[in-house]
């Protein structure tokens, strides 16, 4: 008699059950007020970051007049200033976005998530993700697979570095262990969240930017455009911190059986 390869069954089942258990992580009070924040901290990081654009056209002698972006007039210094504040800000969130996704965490947010080694922990999810970035990039320019197991081989370094205040160098090793034997199904996740989730925050951000500009004009379409796709990206984040935590328990399994 022909037996079912139940691993198939078992890599759809933990795709599956990552997705449901991400919408479950920020379906609740807590979600829908770290989406707000990312809103609000998205919406008003593009405005020094297109000021700082738009005085650096014009003090190259690039005509501005048709350049229309949501800026306002103010030095270059403080437009750069401002910007690189609000881009800390950003990430600043990201951590605490999932220090309380992981946590599981649906209705108040613990203070210490806000402060907890703070300092160092910007600076390595930084110096990781800029690292990490690089070696996505050389994996795909040389030849596609490195790129994809260096995506999913180092895809939790964030979540340690974040939730166990690890430097990036640790997380990178402690990602790579905890991913061994999972590249499958990692990848499998990973398409899942690139051509479903991805192609939908892609769609709609054109769609807003399209229906926005012609309404409101330009300026406020570009603005509201780089914004709509950030809820999106707090469900990826919620995705990942729930197949990080299946995976944690599983080894926590293998380790006490």
């Amino acid at each position: 008699m022909y037996q079912i390869d139940t691993r198939w069954i078992s890599v759809t089942l933990k795709i599956s059950s990552s997705l449901v258990g991400g919408i479950r992580r920020v379906a609740n009070r807590n979600g829908l007020l770290l989406m707000v924040a990312y809103l609000m901290l998205g919406a008003a990081w593009q405005i020094p970051f297109y000021s700082a654009v738009v005085t650096g056209l014009e003090q190259s002698g690039t005509p501005t007049e048709n350049v229309a972006l949501p800026a306002i007039d103010a030095p270059l210094a403080v437009s750069v200033s401002a910007a690189i504040l609000m881009l800390l800000g950003l990430q600043w969130l990201t951590i605490v976005t999932i220090r309380t996704l992981v946590g599981g965490h649906t209705r108040t947010i613990p203070s210490e998530y806000y402060t907890r080694n703070i300092a160092p922990v910007l600076v390595n999810s930084l110096v990781g993700g800029l690292i990490y970035a690089v070696l996505m990039f050389v994996g795909s320019v040389l030849f596609v697979i490195p790129g994809i197991i260096a995506y999913v081989a180092f895809i939790f370094m964030i979540m340690y570095v974040a939730v166990e205040d690890k430097n990036f160098i640790a997380g990178f090793r402690n990602s790579w262990q905890l991913t061994r034997g999972h590249w499958l199904r990692l990848f499998g996740l990973f398409i899942v969240i690139v051509a479903g989730i991805g192609l939908i925050s892609g769609m709609l951000t054109a769609i807003t930017s399209l229906v926005v500009s012609a309404l409101a004009g330009e300026a406020i379409g570009i603005l509201l455009s780089g914004v709509v796709g950030l809820p999106f990206s707090l469900l990826i984040l919620a995705t990942l911190a729930e197949a990080f935590t299946q995976l944690q328990e599983n080894e926590k399994k293998m380790v006490t059986s």
